[in-house]
């Protein structure tokens, strides 16, 4: 565990009430981290009546050391991690509505932390997947994904179903019908095979080393998340970028499966507390805090205030496009529960297996954990 942004409270005129002092524990890393602590230091700064208390933890420990410690009635006040650390504490009745108002974010990013109808978390940072391609070799921009296939390549890391969902998902691909799993759906099957195909015709590369081909120019088009875009800057390649709803149409719609939320515990949200952990929540989404976060770490903000003044055809716009029409999904809804079974087939397709074997077995254990 790393404390950061942590300072000894200064009691002010005499009389003061001593700031509030709220601990934070998160799992981000990198530069999303390091904005983060920035960010943390700012709101120290412009408002000392409340002083953040940074932990780091580990993302595969963060669940278990925060019911632990729960269970003696300790723990942070405020939790900042990723969709599935979050789910996870939910689950285990850790977390307390959030208090923040967070009603400028994007309808389908609220979904994800949304359940029964209840927000529990506050959606702060996404990932949408794009398609970018090389403006110095592209002249015309594209306009559907068929005449793209038809005249060049496209790569991409791997057959991940997430990354692939808007495509998947505009040629009718499912997960569950009715509440039922359907995974083995014939549309699933189809888009599959369609990948696989497209695939042998050199038309689709799936490659670990994609983003790489992509900055050499040996492929013109790269299916890869946004955030992605931060490499691409750094390599100083010519690009540009549209959202898989312009070149796919409606049904394109994204997973917000990448993203990164803000909530409150359920044991330290006492009345007391509410109006600092409030301060501090909203202080993180307001736009301006968000945007930072993109420029550092490429993670797209999930405030829909933050597009407001993008220029059509720029990435902002184009992200702003896929949020716009992403994939409207509650928290608890059983596509989120198959969604790791759809990933464990699919990877063994990559591998070589037999689409309908592997679909069906999957299919069969999800009918089975649905009992």
């Amino acid at each position: 565990m790393v404390t950061a942004c942590n300072r000894t409270p200064t009691q002010g005129e005499p009389g003061a009430e001593a700031p509030a002092v709220i601990s934070i524990w998160y799992s981000l890393q990198g530069h999303e981290e390091q904005e983060m602590l920035k960010q943390f230091k700012l709101i120290n700064k412009n408002h000392p009546e409340v002083v953040i208390k940074a932990t780091k933890v580990a993302a595969n420990g963060f669940v278990d050391k925060v019911w632990n410690l729960q269970a003696g009635g300790k723990g942070p006040e405020i939790f900042i991690s990723d969709r599935a650390i979050l789910f996870a504490l939910y689950e285990k009745g850790a977390m307390s509505p959030v208090l923040a108002d967070n009603s400028d974010a994007y309808p389908s990013s609220l979904a994800v932390f949304t359940f029964n109808h209840q927000p529990f978390a506050a959606p702060w940072l996404t990932d949408v997947p794009l398609l970018f391609y090389r403006k110095d070799r592209i002249t015309d921009l594209p306009v559907n994904l068929k005449e793209i296939l038809q005249k060049d390549t496209i790569a991409i890391k791997s057959l991940d179903p997430i990354i692939f969902s808007s495509w998947w998902r505009a040629e009718g691909g499912i997960i569950s019908q009715a509440g039922v799993p359907a995974l083995d759906s014939p549309t699933n099957s189809a888009f599959l095979n369609k990948l696989l195909y497209l695939k042998s015709q050199h038309k689709l590369v799936i490659d670990n080393q994609a983003l790489e081909q992509f900055i050499k120019g040996d492929v013109n088009y790269l299916l890869a998340w946004g955030s992605e875009s931060i490499d691409l800057n750094q390599a100083k390649v010519s690009w540009g970028c549209v959202s898989l709803s312009s070149v796919l149409g409606k049904n394109a719609q994204a997973l917000l499966a990448n993203t990164i939320g803000i909530a409150n515990s359920s044991i330290k949200t006492v009345p007391a507390l509410e109006s600092p952990i409030r301060l501090i929540e909203e202080e993180l989404l307001k736009p301006e805090v968000e945007s930072s976060m993109q420029k550092a770490s490429g993670y797209l903000p999930a405030n829909s205030n933050c597009y407001e003044s993008s220029q059509s055809g720029t990435f902002e716009a184009e992200a702003a496009t896929a949020l716009a029409n992403s994939w409207d999904l509650e928290g608890y809804a059983l596509d989120w529960k198959l969604l790791s079974l759809q990933d464990q087939a699919w990877k063994s397709i990559a591998a070589g297996s037999n689409i309908a074997d592997e679909l069906a077995k999957v299919q069969k254990t999800a009918l089975g954990n649905s009992k």
